[in-house]
């Protein structure tokens, strides 16, 4: 784990190292999740799927990775650009759960938080669009 030091002017990011085994490369600030088919040895991790089961969302990719590569995956702290898509802009207000699905975050419902037992992302920012942008968000994925 990588702990940026503290300091007054930016935020405290943490970071994992992780192996990408998507088969592609993943974008900077793509949801990924732990992988638990091909390689199940801790550091394996692939973009994430549509129905993902929310326990295996593992960060947002940090920069762009390629197949078959190691890097930084964010799993605690504000972040500037990640990709985002509201199913219904209505619902993406600062403080909405995003759940992580076909390669984005979606916005989500208490219900769908609670149904999962997990709150991993929140936006900080208003959802406007169903376009797929890069938003704010805050992780709490460790």
């Amino acid at each position: 784990m990588i702990f940026k030091h503290s300091n007054r002017t930016g935020t405290e990011p943490v970071f994992i190292t992780c192996r990408n085994i998507t088969g592609a490369t993943v974008s900077a600030g793509a949801p990924v999740e732990w992988d638990v088919v091909t390689a199940t040895d801790g550091n394996a991790v692939t973009q994430s799927k549509s129905g993902s089961l929310a326990g295996l969302f593992a960060g947002i990719n940090h920069s762009s990775l390629a197949d078959s590569a190691y890097g930084l995956v964010q799993v605690y702290g504000f972040r500037t650009s990640a990709y985002c898509s509201g199913s219904t802009a209505a619902q993406a207000v600062p403080g909405a759960f995003l759940i992580p699905t076909s390669g984005y975050l979606d916005n989500g419902t208490m219900s769908a938080a609670t149904t999962s037992g997990h709150v991993f992302v929140s936006l900080m920012g208003t959802l406007s669009t169903t376009a797929l942008t890069q938003e704010s968000v805050f992780i709490r994925a460790m």
